[in-house]
């Protein structure tokens, strides 16, 4: 079975709105981050941490000059890079994973009704998706999905200043050579995304060419209308 690439990234829906949840892997994983919202120090620079040191760097807000502690929830991450196209997430390899969604947030909530959400590439392929060995759910609007129910998040992170907990799932996906990933809480059940924009996860099958500097043309995958 051919290896993939994947990467998953997030950002949070407005306050009464569905909110996306941050996703990622267990595996290791590089972060692609956007230069307008963050930057990386190494050892020598003054707000360097060792503590988040992943491969010699540290990334921080831009303006700010915080961490991102949301960022840092993907235990297997290993290292950041600059997203070159405007496509930010989590890249790892592999057709078969451990995805796990995380009701990071500042304060205790439960997230209601969470889906996982899933877009084949190319669109005209007929994936076969599974999660946890069953197949996923398909609507004319959202596309493929899978419902995992309510995420209560009520555990404090080890420093003390937010709040944490995960649902993890094993994902298949195959017959594509691409698969897109995200997650929200569809609080009024409509199978409808009402928040701010979210981004995609993308794979692409490593055993098929692609230009790096492209990753096979990885894209956001929901707009509001």
């Amino acid at each position: 079975m051919a290896l993939g690439v994947v990467a998953i990234a997030f950002i949070a829906g407005p306050v009464l709105a569905d909110p996306c949840l941050v996703v990622y892997p267990t595996a290791n994983c590089i972060y692609h981050y956007d230069v307008t919202e963050y930057y990386t120090v190494g050892p020598g620079d003054p707000l360097y941490d060792p503590l988040y040191d992943r491969s010699g760097q540290v990334l921080l807000e831009v303006g700010s000059n915080d961490i991102d502690m949301s960022i840092y929830q993907a235990p297997g991450l290993i290292g950041f890079t600059p997203s070159i196209d405007g496509n930010e997430g989590y890249f790892f390899t592999g057709h078969d994973f451990t995805l796990v969604i995380d009701g990071f947030n500042n304060a205790p909530i439960t997230y209601t009704n969470v889906l996982i959400v899933f877009e084949q590439d190319p669109d005209w392929c007929t994936p076969l998706i599974e999660i946890d060995g069953n197949p996923a759910l398909w609507d004319a609007g959202l596309g493929w999905y899978w419902p995992i129910g309510d995420l209560v998040v009520s555990t404090p992170t080890p420093d003390g200043m937010n709040y944490s907990d995960t649902m993890s799932f094993s994902i298949h996906f195959d017959w594509c050579t691409g698969m897109t990933m995200w997650s929200f809480a569809d609080e009024d059940f409509n199978l409808h995304r009402t928040g701010g924009e979210c981004f995609s996860a993308f794979s692409h099958d490593a055993t098929v060419p692609v230009d790096e500097t492209t990753w096979g043309g990885i894209k956001v995958i929901y707009h509001d209308e």
